[in-house]
């Protein structure tokens, strides 16, 4: 009898456990994972790798015949560079040998650069420069003479059209020395000359001198000593110098005024 009273409490309790187990008929239901266990076919597969790129071939070396003449220039100067480096740095009987090689090749063309210099000059004649301005010791005297010549000739005509003005400051030394190299020449030249003082001391060396009563400032000049060429007649000037200058310069410094300032050369 009680082995049936169990029983039907047992009947009578098991829906009511199914019902608190059983999932909504609404529920998802997530999917178990699969079961994978350690197998090594499971792992997970790396990439597969691209093969890298092949390096790019380095472009062909340039034809050296091919090559402009400073472009080949630029080449071998490089070759010596480096054979100098490495001679340095790497100090072996090789290494020098080689640099003095390429020291050898550049002296050797300068060498003949020279000889054909000297061809070109028989060839050229209008191109030696020895024609026209002999250098040697001997001629000097000759060279000289012809350059006084001219510069006496630039004074000459010059002074037929112009006189000089020349602004000092009595105060200073300079200008005071300077004051004397123009009398002297201006007298030997015999050319005319009107010192004028702008700060109104008198300098000795020109004691006919002028005071300045706006010439300069007229005449745009802000430094002195100043020596200019003026026309009378046309009252044209144009400096001549400034500061401190010798005689034979001052004749240099006509003939340079009378020629536009033309290279003597």
């Amino acid at each position: 009898m009680k082995k049936l009273w169990l029983a039907c409490l047992l009947s009578l309790a098991l829906p009511v456990l199914a019902d608190e187990t059983a999932a909504p008929a609404d529920a998802v239901i997530t999917p178990a994972d699969p079961f994978t266990g350690w197998h090594w076919y499971n792992e997970p597969k790396k990439p597969a790798q691209l093969p890298s790129p092949k390096p790019a071939a380095p472009p062909p070396a340039p034809d050296f015949n091919k090559l402009s003449p400073s472009e080949q220039a630029d080449v071998l100067k490089g070759y010596t560079r480096e054979a100098l480096a490495r001679a340095i740095l790497s100090p072996t009987s090789e290494n020098t040998a080689t640099f003095l090689r390429w020291q050898k090749f550049w002296t050797d063309h300068a060498s003949m650069f020279s000889q054909s210099f000297a061809v070109a000059q028989l060839d050229h004649p209008d191109l030696d420069y020895n024609l026209e301005h002999p250098h040697y010791n001997s001629t000097a005297p000759l060279q000289q003479a012809s350059d006084q010549a001219k510069q006496t000739q630039a004074i000459s005509d010059l002074s037929a059209q112009y006189g000089m003005f020349y602004f000092y400051r009595g105060s200073d030394p300079i200008d005071a020395q300077m004051a004397g190299v123009v009398a002297d020449f201006a007298r030997t030249r015999h050319i005319s000359l009107i010192p004028v003082s702008v700060d109104g001391q008198v300098s000795p060396q020109v004691p006919d001198s002028r005071q300045d009563e706006g010439q300069s400032a007229r005449m745009g000049i802000s430094h002195f000593p100043a020596l200019f060429l003026v026309n009378p007649a046309s009252r044209d000037f144009r400096p001549l110098a400034y500061g401190f200058m010798t005689q034979d310069d001052l004749a240099k410094r006509f003939l340079n005024v009378a020629t536009g300032f033309k290279p003597n050369f």
